[in-house]
Formats: C-alpha cells, structure tokens, sequence
C-alpha cells in the first residue's frame, strides 16, 4: 500500500478478522517479524520488504507500492499427517482466490511458484520457529509492478497488471487471501489425500511436461508425471524409471 489511506483501507476489509493483524509501510521481512513476534493467526503485511527472502534463501526483490507481501501465522494442535502438503495447498488456495479476482490462466509450477506462461509472479516461503506444528507462511506475488527493480530479476517475471492489461486492488486481494487462507487452514488437518491431489492436478503447470530437475546431488531430465502421496514430484526418466523428489529446481524443456 502506498499510502495511509490503502494501509487503513486493508484493515477496515479485515476488521472482523479475530487474530491480530500488523500493517506497515516498511519492514525488513514480514516473514521474520511473525518468527519473533506473532502468535496464533497473526498476519504482517508490508508495503516494501528490505530483506525479503524466497526458497532456498534466495532474495525476493520488494519494492515499494506496488506488490504483496503478506505472512500469516498459524499453530496446529499436533504436525498434521498431510503436513509435506502444505505449501502446495497454499499455492492453490492463492491460484483460487486470484480466479475469483477474475484473473485466468495461471498455473503453479512445484512445489509452490505461481506463474503465468512461463512467467513467473509469485511465490510461497514456509518456515517455523521452534516447533514444526507452528509455522509461518510468506506470500509474495507481483500485483502492480511493472519494471524490473534494478534489473535484479534474473528470471522471466510478469506483474498481475500485466497480464490483466490494468491496476489492480492490492488491499481486496490481500483480504481475500487472508479470509481464505485462514479458512483453509482450520480445516487442513481435516483433509484428505485424493481431494488435496484432485485441486492440486488442476493447476499443475508441470504434468506430461519434458523438465530437467537439479537436485542437491545429480541433474535428471524426464516427464513430469505428477506427485505421490507426499506431494513429491514424480518424474520419468528416459530409460523408465520414476523419479521422486521432495526439493529441486525445475525447468520446463522447450
């Protein structure tokens, strides 16, 4: 939000949200300030994150005013046994809600990148403090960017108004998020395994693509055939064996 006006806008659409909520203008990571002080439900929102952060520690270019920098916290009562399938559904709760937006034909590219033709404009960071049923979930997506900061992305990249053709509502976006998201998480722990695999192979932007995987180890080229029961990326190679992998970057062949 770039001004006092879009900040307090976000929190009369949150007003009857029951967990606290922190909006500021500037922040070094939404991410870190719900590690050391956020509880149950608590959500940070930023209008610039000088230190934001992506998977893999990886810097999260943030600029001021123009995109989404939201995390929200939330404590489970035991790690739930789907837990490996977090992030995933994250991402396509974010996917869902942005459909109803009236945006379209974006995809999620695993384990939790959000994109829209081989572009990319958002990603999700998981991360926990002292115990594994406690996490906190980092959302950024680019909602009004429309240069390059710095030239500092070194990936092909779009903004949501790009691909709508106009400006969008930074504040009804995130306060959709945050009633959804929240939602969602109440009843995750209730969740089963072939409901969570039928939303997830809706937005798949790998399934039956040629991909090169990079592990931490080896590099593999295949077909990307979906995922296991632990949200796995499963990938054939060209000799017929079936690959898993749990973390991997993962690039489409053209």
């Amino acid at each position: 939000m770039s001004s006092a006006s879009d900040l307090d806008q976000l929190a009369g659409l949150l007003k009857d949200y029951p967990y606290p909520l922190q909006i500021t203008a500037q922040i070094d990571s939404t991410n870190h300030w719900l590690l050391e002080h956020g509880s149950h439900g608590a959500v940070c929102m930023a209008d610039q994150q000088n230190a934001g952060r992506g998977r893999r520690g990886r810097v999260w270019q943030s600029p001021q005013g123009v995109n989404l920098y939201l995390s929200l916290r939330w404590h489970f009562q035991i790690v739930p046994k789907n837990y490996s399938w977090l992030s995933l559904m994250v991402a396509v709760v974010i996917a869902e809600v942005l459909q109803r937006q009236g945006i379209h034909g974006h995809q999620i590219k695993w384990p939790n990148d959000l994109y829209y033709q081989g572009k990319k404009f958002g990603g999700i960071l998981l991360q926990t403090s002292e115990r594994l049923e406690q996490v906190v979930i980092g959302i950024g997506l680019n909602i009004n960017m429309a240069s390059n900061p710095n030239d500092a992305i070194d990936q092909p990249w779009c903004s949501l108004q790009m691909l709508t053709g106009h400006k969008l509502d930074r504040a009804s976006i995130a306060a959709a998020l945050v009633r959804e998201l929240s939602a969602y998480l109440e009843r995750f722990e209730r969740l089963d395994l072939d409901s969570m695999l039928y939303a997830w192979q809706r937005w798949d932007m790998l399934s039956q693509c040629s991909v090169v995987v990079q592990s931490t180890t080896h590099t593999l080229t295949g077909i990307a055939c979906g995922l296991d029961s632990q949200g796995r990326l499963l990938v054939l190679d060209h000799a017929g064996t079936l690959h898993t992998f749990s973390s991997a970057d993962v690039s489409v062949r053209l």
